[in-house]
């Protein structure tokens, strides 16, 4: 799609298994349903008439999900973690739920708070998976589209500065 002036728009390709997509501007991206490989939010930002894939993506967890995942799930979120590793995509962890709640944990895990943020921070060590937390679902949209924002005005500007040498 494009914009009034005719002008592709960057595109948001949301997961079509996310159980709880997040609302992202449609005055500034366009917001397309597909499965992905890993994570949950992807960005394509446009280049020549189509469209050029940013490696960055974003993985969404409330927090029971986040305990899930990091319970029984933890192989499964592992191998995808790997899988962003090998497509040399920096995966970011969102989650709704400030440290705070982490750290307060979740009245149907096993798993305490202060393991769960252990936890993060070795991820953080092993896989250099940023991790990030919100106060609600509205402040993480904003944030995914900031990052995308940044990172296809830097791409337009990489492209320009190409163009001049």
């Amino acid at each position: 799609m494009s914009n009034k002036a005719g002008v592709l728009k960057p595109r948001i390709l949301s997961d079509s298994r996310e159980q709880a997509p997040l609302s992202f501007n449609l005055d500034k991206f366009d917001v397309v349903t597909e499965g992905v490989p890993f994570g949950d939010y992807w960005c394509e930002i446009p280049s020549s008439g189509t469209y050029t894939q940013i490696p960055i993506c974003f993985e969404r967890k409330g927090l029971g999900d986040l305990f899930g995942t990091m319970g029984q799930g933890y192989s499964r979120f592992k191998k995808e973690m790997e899988k962003a590793k090998e497509a040399k995509f920096h995966l970011i962890l969102v989650i709704e739920g400030t440290l705070t709640d982490v750290l307060n944990g979740y009245e149907h895990s096993t798993i305490e708070g202060k393991s769960m943020l252990k936890k993060l921070a070795m991820l953080r060590v092993r896989y250099n998976l940023e991790v990030v937390f919100f106060d609600s679902r509205k402040e993480m949209a904003r944030w995914i589209e900031e990052i995308f924002d940044a990172v296809a005005r830097n791409y337009v500007k990489e492209i320009k500065d190409k163009k001049c040498e």
